[in-house]
């Protein structure tokens, strides 16, 4: 017998499809990803590095502005300066330290000659010695410069005038001016308080960690936001890579950590601003985004198993729905439609799969009807054989007894016969009454009661229940016959005793017939309802008949003792009254 078709082994298509459009959508998005997530690494840390460049760039517009306008304040305070001999001394002096007033920032303005004598002041009297004066950077690079631009110093404690000390940047240049008379060169100078610078300078923050520092042009620190660390020997500035580049961005690292850095120039006053960037923080944008990109791969991942599933699920299941009903149909269920939807194909081999099971629904009632013909022929067979066989024997009775010149109970027994087959033929009936079937057995028992006189009595009992029930008719006769035929013991003087019961229980109807004779051997038990020939013919086809009228649940089962009695029970289904 060919294997079932679930039973073979095999990759089923439902798997087989996921498998495939997930391996498509895995391929797909790995592509992708690792496709874009180089190039967009890539233009995030280029556009971080422009970010830092522009954040450092907007500082330093914003220290040349600061710076410009330190210029602008110290260019006034210059032409201030006597120019004549009509200048009034006072005047210009009065104007210088209106000047200071008016701008926080600006500590002090003093004006000093070639020797490094004071000339004027807005911070009070020196405090320091002419050479003193003389030996100072804002004085030096002043008068080295001509006049020809102004000088900016790193950040110092001034401690020239005796006023308070203060951590100033001063501006200097190299200035002529009228004085008793003549014109002569000297120095002026202006002391701006670091602090507006380095608050300032602390507002540009490239990055989370990352900071600028100003350099002078000959690479001295100007302002540091570590300075204090640095004095104390706690924090080191490695400028090596600024020597190295006076513009642009350069790279190196501190601590292990890479480092950008953007140098720039801040406007006049020659410094350089360098914008320091760690490379960690700055590709900060580039993890964010790799793990951004990695959800939403995620989710397409989620997504397309999802879409993978959906679609598996429209393929495949109306090719599910055909081979569930061909399985039902191999179990043995042909009323079974499958609906012909899904693909043109799927629905045309439903559409033939119905066709084929119609058709064949079609041959099975066929054949159904074929069969309940031939059950007709075999039960009318089995009928026809009965009646003879019971027939020859009342009349080998008749026969018996008209040779033995008993004319009136042959009469009897004729009148018996013919009520006999009064019932028997029923216009043509299969199924009487329990009541019927009864008399008919009554009227037999007279008959055969007349044949063996002396040798057999009977009793008939049945409730009334039982009696409105149908059966079929020629059931219990046989058996009857059986009883009196076997059971007698022609040896022996006592008389068999024949107990005939009809009663309900349930759904079911029941016959005995009980004797109380020589009984039946197990052997012959075995097999009454089942031989061809020999004693117990009637027996097997009463059997027959009831089966190929009600099924195998019913029928006669056969009780017996030898020496003892015999039972045979007659089962059938009830057809009234349940």
């Amino acid at each position: 017998m060919p294997e079932p078709v679930s039973a073979k082994k095999g990759v089923r298509l439902h798997y087989l499809l996921i498998s495939m459009l997930l391996a498509a959508f895995s391929t797909v998005l790995l592509f992708t990803f690792l496709t874009l997530s180089p190039r967009v690494t890539g233009l995030l840390s280029s556009n971080a590095v422009e970010r830092t460049k522009e954040t450092v760039l907007q500082g330093v517009k914003s220290l040349d502005l600061y710076a410009d306008g330190l210029l602008t304040s110290f260019n006034y305070a210059a032409d201030l300066l006597p120019k004549d001999a009509d200048a009034e001394d006072s005047a210009w002096q009065g104007r210088l330290s209106f000047l200071v007033a008016s701008r926080l920032e600006i500590s002090a303005v003093a004006l000093f000659d070639t020797q490094g004598n004071l000339i004027y002041s807005t911070a009070g009297s020196l405090d320091q010695p002419a050479q003193a004066v003389r030996d100072s950077a804002f004085f030096v690079n002043a008068l080295e410069r001509q006049g020809t631009a102004s000088y900016f110093s790193t950040p110092h404690v001034q401690n020239l005038f005796g006023a308070k000390k203060t951590y100033v940047v001063s501006i200097s240049r190299a200035e002529w001016f009228f004085s008793d008379g003549q014109y002569i060169e000297g120095v002026m100078m202006m002391d701006v308080e670091y602090t507006f610078l380095r608050s300032l300078i602390e507002k540009i923050t490239p990055g989370r960690s990352g900071y600028v520092y100003l350099l002078d042009e000959f690479d001295e620190l100007i302002s540091h936001p570590y300075e204090r660390a640095i004095d104390s020997g706690l924090f080191h500035e490695d400028l090596t890579a600024v020597q190295q580049k006076t513009l642009g961005i350069t790279e190196d690292s501190r601590e292990g950590r890479e480092r950008v850095l953007i140098i720039l120039t801040v406007g006049k006053t020659r410094w350089r601003m360098v914008g320091v960037a760690y490379i960690d923080e700055i590709k900060t944008l580039e993890s964010a985004f790799v793990r951004i990109l990695s959800v939403i791969m995620l989710c397409a991942s989620l997504l397309s198993f999802a879409c993978a599933m959906l679609a598996v699920h429209l393929v495949t299941r109306p090719i599910t729905l055909v081979a569930s009903s061909m399985q039902r149909v191999t179990g043995g269920d042909l009323n079974v439609t499958i609906p012909a939807r899904g693909f043109r194909e799927i629905r045309s081999v439903a559409s033939a799969f119905n066709m084929m099971l119609s058709r064949i629904r079609s041959l099975m009632d066929q054949i159904v009807v074929e069969q309940e013909k031939k059950r007709l022929y075999e039960l009318n067979a089995l009928q026809a054989q009965i009646n003879p066989h019971f027939l020859y024997n009342t009349l080998d009775s008749i026969i018996w007894m008209e040779e033995r010149g008993r004319g009136r109970e042959a009469i009897i027994m004729v009148s018996a016969l013919a009520r006999l087959f009064r019932i028997a033929i029923s216009k043509g009936k299969s199924v009487i009454t329990v009541a019927e079937e009864l008399a008919h057995v009554r009227n037999y028992l007279i008959i055969q009661k007349m044949r063996f006189k002396d040798q057999f009595s009977y009793a008939i009992t049945a409730s009334d229940e039982a009696m409105k029930e149908d059966t079929l008719k020629l059931i219990v006769q046989p058996i009857v016959e059986n009883c009196i035929n076997h059971a007698i013991d022609r040896t022996q003087s006592e008389e068999l005793h024949i107990q005939i019961d009809a009663c309900t229980e349930g759904d079911r109807l029941f016959f005995t017939i009980r004797d109380d004779g020589i009984g039946i051997s197990d052997e012959q038990v075995a097999t009454l309802l089942t031989r061809e020939a020999g004693s117990g013919i009637g027996l097997k086809n009463v059997h027959e008949r009831i089966m190929l009228t009600y099924g195998g649940d019913y029928g006669l089962t056969i009780q017996s003792a030898e020496d003892s009695f015999t039972l045979v029970t007659v089962t059938l289904p009830r057809a009234k009254g349940n």
